[in-house]
């Protein structure tokens, strides 16, 4: 565990060796953040609202980015992460639980200047959209303030499930390239995605058949008022289990020394 603790705290530290010093990734959003405020006392435009959430809903992609560059980067950086006295579970899980804290991290600062932001200027003039755009800007700001103030935080888990999902994905696709790579050269990539292509397919007639619906389309994901990203609690479980084989079939591959 000791190994594994430094390891992480070195994923933490790798993140900031990519993005840049956190000093400078903070000024910048806090500069943002202020002008953005500013602003939206000033002009009460609407600018700002569309800014934040687009902002806020960009993390999605955030773990997928950062697994993908930091895989990248060991080859240049640290040649022996391969080498370390862990297996291949525990070297992803660093890197996935340095992910989750940026992630984290990022969003709580996005969907707090969103909703300062929007607070302020749901009762502007609409800037270059129709009234049909600010309602629905003014739902999603309604939507948040629902998990926040019933303290449920399902929808929330359902956002990182669904981001971590894809990021599990990319890793896995990443790494199958690098296992094809010395058997088939620039092939790799495309042999890669039709593999997976493959996989997905398959996946999908099944979601279509009456054994599918009998094992995963059972429970009600309702949140509050707040909607969900599920149709069922089976459904979220499916993805669940799609995640685990593809973590699974990751650490297998890093334990056989994929060249990452």
């Amino acid at each position: 565990m000791k190994v594994w603790w430094s390891l992480f705290k070195k994923e933490l530290a790798f993140g900031t060796r990519w993005s840049g010093p956190i000093w400078i990734y903070l000024s910048v959003v806090l500069i943002l953040g202020g002008l953005s405020v500013f602003f939206s006392y000033r002009f009460q435009s609407g600018l700002f609202s569309n800014l934040w959430l687009f902002i806020m809903y960009l993390h999605f992609f955030a773990p997928a980015a950062y697994m993908l560059i930091s895989l990248r980067k060991e080859r240049k950086l640290d040649p022996f992460w391969l080498q370390l006295p862990l297996p291949g579970w525990k070297l992803l899980a660093a890197k996935y639980a340095a992910a989750l804290v940026e992630f984290i991290s990022g969003l709580l600062v996005s969907t707090a200047f969103f909703l300062w932001v929007q607070a302020v200027e749901k009762s502007g003039v609409v800037w270059l959209s129709g009234e049909e755009n600010r309602i629905e800007i003014n739902v999603e700001a309604q939507k948040i303030l629902v998990v926040f103030n019933s303290f449920n935080i399902s929808l929330v888990m359902e956002f990182i499930s669904i981001s971590f999902a894809l990021a599990i994905t990319l890793v896995l696709l990443y790494l199958t390239a690098s296992a094809l790579r010395n058997r088939f050269g620039r092939w790799n990539w495309p042999l890669a995605v039709l593999f997976l292509l493959a996989i997905s397919t398959l996946e999908y007639f099944f979601e279509q058949t009456a054994v599918y619906r009998y094992l995963f389309h059972w429970g009600n994901p309702a949140v509050d008022g707040a909607g969900s990203l599920f149709n069922s609690f089976g459904e979220q479980l499916w993805v669940w289990l799609n995640m685990a084989v593809c973590l699974y079939l990751s650490a297998w591959l890093l334990d056989r020394k994929v060249e990452v």
